[in-house]
């Protein structure tokens, strides 16, 4: 497996790939398997693992000295759990909440055609008809099951990850990142939808300030704040 993973990684034809995910695949199963029996089928898994495979692969540096097993197993585990918490999430949340979260994406989306900008909560409340703390709630659903999307980049080109600073040695990235998942849950309502609109909407301090009907300098400190209390929290997760 690692001198196929080698092979393609100095020459990457779709041939050389063909030959390294096919030795690759046998652990992809293995891993499958593992994870199968929590509502998920295994065909399901095995695909999933297969995919995280080849995107290991190509990104595979035979210059870091180091196995290819000792790459893609982590790559290939952290992505089965991923989908499997993801999921789970999405079949825990009750229809209706999933009902009203559409229709709530719906009209964000039809308010960014008009105002090109992204509308407060208070905007779409007015617009649907509902209350703040409905708003709010669908919201703060939608956030915790959409919470790993805060690995994108902000405007300064970090992640959340990349601003709680760690050492990082081998592929000990992919544990931290479930880390910082779990320590993401101790936050506060307000404090998470600082974290999502400057990394996943990812909104500069001035624009997540004006979201929040906060000042800049306010957004400034508590975020310096939170990443703080992430690190904290990480650390003695570890």
């Amino acid at each position: 497996m690692h001198d196929l993973a080698c092979e393609y990684a100095l020459s990457p034809t779709e041939e050389n790939l063909q030959a390294a995910l096919e030795a690759a695949l046998p652990l992809c199963a293995l891993i499958a398997r593992r994870f199968s029996g929590r509502g998920i089928e295994y065909e399901d898994l095995y695909q999933v693992a297969s995919m995280a495979c080849v995107s290991a692969l190509k990104n595979f540096d035979v210059e870091r000295g180091l196995k290819f097993t000792t790459f893609v197993t982590p790559t290939v585990t952290g992505t089965v759990r991923n989908y499997l918490r993801d999921k789970a999430g999405l079949l825990r949340t009750p229809r209706a909440i999933r009902e009203q979260s559409a229709q709530l994406a719906a009209e964000r989306e039809k308010y960014l055609r008009e105002f090109h900008e992204e509308p407060s909560p208070r905007e779409l409340a007015d617009r649907l008809g509902w209350d703040m703390e409905k708003v709010l709630m669908i919201l703060s659903a939608r956030e915790a099951n959409q919470i790993s999307s805060l690995d994108q980049k902000d405007d300064e080109g970090l992640s959340a990850g990349d601003r709680v600073p760690f050492e990082e040695s081998g592929f000990e990235k992919m544990e931290q990142r479930e880390d910082l998942l779990r320590a993401m849950k101790t936050l506060t309502p307000l404090e998470t939808q600082l974290l999502v609109l400057r990394f996943q909407h990812r909104l500069s301090q001035r624009e997540a300030a004006q979201k929040m009907q906060m000042t800049q300098m306010q957004v400034s400190r508590m975020e310096r704040r939170v990443l703080a209390a992430l690190r904290k929290e990480m650390e003695g997760d570890s």
